[in-house]
């Protein structure tokens, strides 16, 4: 059967309408734990997060674009994290990723590679609960698929960063493209692919949490563009880490977590957003789960 990457299922967001829908959602996430299940997956994201990051700085390295990439895309992770925990996490991601011996850098690559596929090892085992699926599959083979998706999505964020972090793409058309009877077309246009840097950030990290949905779990699932759990998902994780963000910074007040942590406070703030990012993630998880049983009923099976 050939695959349609820009297939669009439609139909189930109608499952959305409904009221038992959400009710029977929030008994799910409460039989699965899905709290606990987040403090779980938020250790296997501190475990991979900065080897995944020397993993995607690899591979740029290989790739023909902005060599300052890694840094604007860090750069743009301000909006979503507190102020200190972000210069923290910025100078530390930099400092590693610059300390790499180029001497080793093939051994590093894989035991980068390895190391940031943890996180996505531990999602299957909880995406396999959300579905209620046995895996049946060998410990090498789930190795070699986390192993794969990591690389997947590691291309997926290099992709998407030269879309969404790329300011060559705006300065290439301010400079090439004008239009006389319009004097403010370019700062127009700013403007628009300012606020369309948003709209694809939406897109791609659909498509990104898409890719784990459909990829890890034992029952493979049909590739959908976007599925109600992904996108769900996405605007929570956006609009969540972004309310996070300002919570912190304005309401709040780093000086508060230091005084109670210490030193540890901006490490502290990280494996926070970090335990809400992993619970937003579960979140979509099982709301697609909870459509695929609904539908799976429906069918008689």
């Amino acid at each position: 059967m050939p695959i349609n990457p820009i297939h669009l299922d439609l139909d189930a967001f109608r499952y959305l309408r409904k009221r038992k829908f959400w009710v029977d959602l929030r008994k799910e996430i409460h039989r699965d734990d899905c709290w606990g299940m987040a403090a779980r997956l938020s250790f296997y994201f501190i475990l991979a997060f900065f080897p995944f990051l020397i993993f995607v700085s690899a591979l740029i390295g290989f790739v023909p674009v902005d060599p300052e990439l890694l840094s604007k895309i860090l750069l743009e992770m301000e909006t979503f994290l507190p102020e200190r925990t972000y210069t923290w996490f910025r100078d530390f991601t930099i400092d590693l990723v610059n300390s790499q011996d180029s001497g080793v850098v093939s051994i590093g690559i894989l035991l980068a590679l390895w190391w940031s596929s943890t996180a996505f090892r531990g999602m299957i085992g909880v995406l396999n609960r959300a579905l209620a699926i046995t895996e049946t599959r060998s410990y090498l083979k789930v190795h070699l698929l986390a192993m794969g998706v990591t690389i997947l999505v590691s291309l997926f964020v290099i992709t998407s960063g030269v879309l969404f972090f790329g300011d060559w793409l705006i300065q290439l058309l301010l400079q090439q493209i004008t239009v006389a009877p319009y004097a403010s077309f370019q700062s127009h246009l700013q403007t628009i692919y300012s606020a369309g840097r948003w709209i694809l950030l939406l897109v791609f990290l659909n498509m990104g949490i898409q890719i784990v949905y459909c990829s890890l779990p034992a029952q493979r699932l049909a590739w959908t563009l976007v599925s109600p759990g992904s996108l769900i998902a996405s605007l929570c994780w956006i609009l969540g880490s972004r309310a996070f963000a300002v919570f912190v910074n304005r309401l709040v007040g780093f000086e508060t977590y230091q005084q109670l942590y210490g030193s540890l406070a901006t490490l502290i703030l990280l494996m926070l957003w970090l335990y809400l990012s992993s619970f937003f993630l579960l979140l979509g998880g099982e709301i697609n789960s909870e459509i695929f049983r609904l539908r799976k009923g429906e069918a008689g099976g």
